[in-house]
């Protein structure tokens, strides 16, 4: 076989490949998508009835219902992951520069420490968590999932934007510095401006990380700060389970993060464009 003959069958090769990982990564997704149109006793006959008059916006229309409550839990997961995304950011950006280009005494050390706070399993800090914001009140609230969910963001981006930092040239800081600039504005007005894809790109996946967290929120609230997937969670009973508004439910709640990665995809794809590159 000739050299032209070789590439050509590399690239359907390649081709097929990539189009079976496609159709494996989106097979469920769109099986999700059609389960959410049809109703239950549709979706548990053997096989699946999907004949077009079964489609309804049924499953729809009972998640929004407001004993479901999935608006209410849709709110929180909105402010807590909003919030938490900001003050990861806000705080993290501070700590990964100093430790980047200050010099922070023993900051080897604090930045083994940071990475300590990921290894425990969330199984063990559960119950010290949950004793901790009930004698301080903040158990069933949104604070209090921030600051749980802020514990195990907030070293991540750390990390992240550690490494971004020290690729800043370093000649930028020195020259904002001749020119009369103390160490924070040299933070803000040069190295903040030039690190905007990666500062989106952190932020997205911290909002996306608190906003698909399940774990802490079913153990640490209630009734009033349920979030989007707890609630998604309550559809399957003890005796029943509602699959399409179950669907149905995590389609909905899925929304705010597929527009999120819309309008800053440019953003995201800069930011993990430029750590590969400076990686």
């Amino acid at each position: 076989m000739s050299r032209r003959g070789r590439a050509r069958t590399r690239r359907i090769g390649i081709g097929l490949g990539l189009a079976l990982f496609v159709a494996w990564t989106l097979a469920p997704i769109v099986w999700a998508l059609i389960s959410s149109f049809l109703p239950l006793r549709a979706l548990t006959s053997t096989p699946p009835d999907l004949a077009p008059g079964n489609f309804t916006l049924e499953n729809y229309l009972g998640v929004l219902s407001a004993d479901r409550d999935l608006i209410g839990g849709l709110r929180n997961s909105a402010i807590v992951a909003s919030f938490t995304a900001v003050l990861a950011l806000l705080i993290g950006s501070s700590a990964a520069y100093a430790l980047a280009r200050l010099r922070v005494p023993g900051g080897g050390k604090i930045l083994m420490l940071i990475l300590v706070t990921q290894m425990f399993p969330a199984m063990v800090i559960i119950i010290p968590l949950f004793i901790v914001l009930s004698r301080t009140g903040l158990t069933d609230s949104q604070v209090g999932l921030m600051i749980v969910y802020l514990s195990f963001v907030l070293p991540i981006v750390i990390w992240v934007l550690k490494g971004f930092f020290e690729a800043v040239p370093r000649e930028l800081e020195r020259a904002a510095a001749v020119d009369g600039a103390s160490t924070m504005q040299v933070f803000r007005l040069v190295v903040l401006p030039i690190s905007l894809p990666p500062l989106f790109a952190t932020g997205v996946f911290a909002f996306i990380e608190a906003w698909n967290e399940f774990f802490f929120a079913v153990i640490l609230t209630q009734s009033s700060a349920k979030t989007a997937p707890v609630v998604v969670a309550e559809f399957s009973g003890q005796y029943v389970s509602l699959y399409g508004q179950m669907v149905a439910a995590a389609a909905i709640a899925s929304i705010p993060v597929i527009v999120l990665a819309i309008v800053f995809r440019r953003y995201i794809l800069e930011g993990f464009v430029e750590g590969a590159v400076k990686g």
